[in-house]
């Protein structure tokens, strides 16, 4: 991979931000090589899975890498995780990284650095990372969707009101929820809670169900919702200098992100908003850094993401 800086639709990516995508694409082989040993399938997701269909590798202003997996699949990464991935790799998810709260994996090099400007005081690991999203069955029937989509709300709501911290601004609602849920997981640890929360989506087994979705990233009625069958097989497509697996039906996996008209370049930001990326120091020593010199992080910024 060219880590020179490159005008790509007009968009200047630098040569910093290049560094970046090639040590994700190394996650990404990472990930890759582990799924083939233990018989697991994995997919291009959303931004990156775009990127792949129209610019055969990152889109220019994208700054991660998306991957997703069915639930069965996911469940076995998550069990074999402390055998597979080892220094600097890590497997990040709720069970597994302290105070940490999210619904899907996320594969880290632990020795690099991956800051959002609210994480400068978050105890979890905070390196450079790929997404790991998770595809569960979806219920067509609406009354029992509702019903499941406001039982995991429930206890998604009440796990992050017990990891928030009160000394920040709040709605009254969520200041209620979070003592409330404070109070609960004194007594039962978060994760048990979390594992409810995954219990839920287990109840629908998406190999008996027309359609799946990133539920417990989004738990949408509309958005997001694909067909099952494309993911009954993988495509390999190139991705910048290497080839990556996408569903059989791109159109339908992109529709319900993008819209019909996807394959129009437009420059949005991402989920995520801007971030500090380092490929050459762990983010332990940034984050001392960034306490001490907060203007830093705004340098970095425009270093990477040109307008």
């Amino acid at each position: 991979m060219n880590l020179e800086t490159e005008v790509r639709c007009g968009y200047t990516v630098p040569k910093e931000m290049k560094q970046v995508w090639a040590l994700q694409i190394e996650l990404a082989h990472v990930l890759l090589d582990v799924c083939k040993r233990n018989g697991l399938k994995c997919w291009m997701e959303c931004g990156t899975l775009l990127g792949a269909v129209r610019h055969q590798g990152f889109i220019p202003w994208d700054d991660d890498i998306d991957f997703v997996m069915l639930r069965k699949d996911y469940d076995k990464l998550v069990a074999i995780a402390d055998k597979e991935f080892k220094h600097p790799y890590f497997l990040q998810t709720t069970y597994s990284d302290k105070r940490n709260y999210c619904g899907h994996g996320i594969l880290r090099h632990v020795e690099s650095t991956a800051l959002c400007p609210y994480e400068l005081d978050r105890e979890y690991c905070r390196g450079i990372d790929i997404d790991i999203f998770v595809l569960d069955g979806f219920i067509e029937n609406p009354v029992l969707r509702f019903f499941h989509r406001t039982a995991t709300m429930i206890v998604k709501k009440s796990i992050r009101g017990a990891l928030a911290d009160l000394k920040e601004e709040m709605s009254l609602g969520k200041r209620i929820i979070a003592v409330l849920s404070k109070g609960l997981y004194r007594l039962v640890d978060y994760r048990k809670g979390f594992a409810l929360y995954e219990k839920l989506f287990r109840m629908v087994d998406a190999d008996k169900t027309k359609r799946v979705s990133v539920l417990s990233y989004t738990y949408s009625s509309h958005r997001y919702v694909r067909k099952r069958s494309s993911y009954d097989d993988q495509v390999w497509m190139p991705f910048e200098d290497t080839q990556f697996p996408a569903p059989t039906d791109t159109h339908d996996a992109l529709v319900c992100y993008f819209g019909e008209d996807y394959m129009t370049p437009k420059h949005l930001p991402t989920d995520h908003g801007q971030r500090y990326l380092d490929t050459t120091r762990p983010y332990t020593e940034v984050v001392e850094e960034l306490k001490a010199h907060p203007e830093r992080f705004a340098e970095r910024v425009k270093l990477l993401y040109t307008e």
